[in-house]
């Protein structure tokens, strides 16, 4: 719906000229009610995002800096040097760590294509230094592509990999069925490719003795020997009834599913343990824990908790390097009419610049990366920073995703110059993500769209408690997944100072489910529904009004709130940095 700006422009111009903002300044009500009481907010705390959650700033290491070059790593040599690499990377890691620097030239990897060959990091302290990330600077050259084809293609491997040894690429990782559960394991075929129903199961050590709320710290369990201070874990919590009672609780308020989301529907019977949060131990006592952060729901006893090992590298960066591919640039999502399965997987999933996986206070910075279909994956990775990211080159399929349990990373700083069908994307148990400063304005002209997927997994639920502030040049809230996975997201994921780009006021509906159209729900104006619980706080359009369920005006029930809807920014303009110094304040 298009607004009637000119009387509004001309107030704008006198207040910025006097020296006010347009933009109200008095502080967001969720906010408030933030501050006053976090623990009876619906508003989630992000603060625990980032580099050692935010407190500390991404080192810059200067001891045990290995020029390549001296090891007999060429630059501009034409040949193929992955082997070469892997060696040095692999000798570096057994001796403790260091930065491997590999001074401006180009690097070529990946050259057979008899053979799919990438960069593995398996050992932390490791840190892959360029000296600049401009295409005359360091640049490495990913010549082939790298798709699994037969079983889960969208788990295929990146140029950069970490964590290949704790985690193989054929299926997911997690808490498993319980042990008398029905069987769940056979093999789902989907248009993207064959799922396996296997998952790599985290090892369960010890169960919970006493209930523990949200906002809590403290945990008591059974047993504490196997556990140390700083230790990652995996807990989780299990559907205990047919009924589903935990996962209607996790994508509150559905009660009801519809027969595609399987995920869902079957989480009561099968006993899926739909809530696993991978988070740190700070202390250990004789019979219980103290988290690094507090619970962000209920841990009830009726859920069966339980706590699982989550074994993590730690200390790993790829910093100031151009990451370009030979990539041809023919991409259809899931394929272009007439291409077979393999050509779609590839256009999917064959071309990934960097995968984090099992990752914990990591980095990815000062990285420019051009002509990848999947640029940068977090996989079950936390408190990874990626900042000062470029995408340049071909449309592609996924920009930057959060994956399976992929939990308080921050995602920053991004320059999108191309396109990708799904933007910003979540899937699985990721929660307390935070993308932000964010500016999309891809070559193409094509719209660039907030995505989530939903469970990823039957194991899994859907994204929750994930944050997106500061993002211009997007326009739409559209998820994708499997029609099983759906509904696409979980509670409250936030949009904070969020400014759409232009988009025809004939279709100005905010939320989209392509699942939508066959239930009704676009036609109905109840897409938003498939998002339960969102919030969003100072999203806006300078030329156009978005609607809501067919509604400009701000919307507060069961399945949505909203706050200064269409009218401009909130207060604070970083919710992330407000959340941080708040909670540093109270530390002190």
């Amino acid at each position: 719906m298009k607004k009637n700006n000119i009387n509004k422009a001309l107030v704008c111009v006198f207040l910025v000229t006097i020296g006010f903002s347009c933009f109200a300044q008095q502080e967001s009500a969720i906010y408030k009610e933030f501050k006053k009481e976090s623990r009876k907010s619906i508003l989630p705390d992000f603060s625990y995002a980032g580099y050692h959650y935010g407190e500390q700033p991404i080192p810059d290491i200067t001891r045990n800096v290995i020029d390549v070059t001296q090891h007999g790593i060429k630059a501009n040599s034409m040949k193929d040097q992955t082997k070469e690499v892997q060696k040095l990377i692999d000798k570096v890691g057994t001796e403790g760590g260091g930065v491997l620097y590999f001074p401006k030239g180009v690097y070529y990897f990946n050259m057979n294509p008899r053979e799919k060959q990438f960069l593995q990091i398996n050992h932390s302290n490791i840190v892959l230094r360029g000296e600049n990330n401009s295409i005359n600077g360091t640049v490495f050259f990913d010549g082939n592509p790298l798709t699994q084809d037969d079983i889960s293609p969208w788990l295929s491997p990146a140029l950069i990999q970490t964590g290949s040894k704790l985690q193989n690429t054929a299926s997911f990782w997690g808490i498993d069925y319980p042990k008398n559960a029905v069987n769940h394991s056979e093999v789902i075929s989907t248009k993207a490719g064959s799922v396996n129903g296997e998952i790599q199961e985290a090892q369960v050590l010890t169960q919970f003795t006493k209930n523990a709320k949200k906002g809590d710290k403290t945990l008591w369990l059974k047993s504490t020997a196997q556990l140390a201070a700083n230790d990652y874990i995996l807990l989780g919590l299990y559907n205990s009834d047919d009924a589903g009672t935990l996962i209607k609780s996790i994508i509150s308020p559905v009660e009801e599913f519809y027969d595609f989301e399987a995920s869902a529907k079957s989480a009561g019977p099968s006993r899926a343990p739909s809530y696993q949060w991978l988070v740190q131990i700070e202390s250990v006592s004789k019979n219980s824990i103290t988290l690094k952060q507090p619970l962000r729901r209920d841990f009830d006893l009726k859920y069966q908790p339980v706590l699982a090992k989550a074994e993590m590298l730690g200390e790993i960066g790829v910093e100031n390097i151009y990451i370009k591919s030979a990539w041809a640039g023919y991409y259809c999502h899931h394929g272009c009419e007439g291409s077979d399965k393999y050509q779609g997987q590839e256009m999917d999933y064959g071309w990934n610049a960097i995968i984090f996986c099992r990752v914990a206070n990591g980095w990815i910075k000062n990285v420019t990366l051009e002509n990848f279909t999947s640029p940068v994956y977090l996989l079950d990775s936390r408190n990874v920073t990626v900042d000062g990211v470029e995408f340049l080159g071909f449309d592609g399929h996924s920009g930057v995703k959060i994956y399976s349990h992929a939990c308080d990373n921050l995602i920053q700083n991004l320059n999108f110059k191309n396109n990708f069908t799904h933007v910003l994307s979540g899937e699985g148990n990721a929660y307390g993500n935070v993308f932000r400063n964010v500016n999309y304005k891809a070559v193409s002209g094509k719209p660039g769209l907030f995505d989530f997927h939903g469970f990823s997994d039957r194991r899994f639920s859907p994204p929750a408690e994930n944050l997106f502030e500061n993002i211009k040049g997007l326009n739409k809230i559209s998820g994708g997944g499997a029609p099983n996975n759906l509904p696409h997201t979980a509670n409250f994921n936030t949009w904070w100072n969020i400014e759409l780009a232009d988009f025809n006021d004939k279709d100005s509906e905010l939320f989209y489910s392509w699942q939508s159209p066959l239930k009704g729900l676009v036609k109905d104006n109840l897409s938003h529904q498939m998002y339960p619980k969102s919030i969003l706080a100072g999203v806006y359009q300078p030329q156009f009004e978005a609607t809501l369920n067919g509604n400009t005006a701000d919307t507060n029930d069961q399945w949505i709130y909203t706050e200064n809807f269409n009218k401009g920014k909130v207060y604070p303009l970083s919710l992330y940095d407000a959340q941080l110094k708040l909670r540093l304040h109270k530390k002190k």
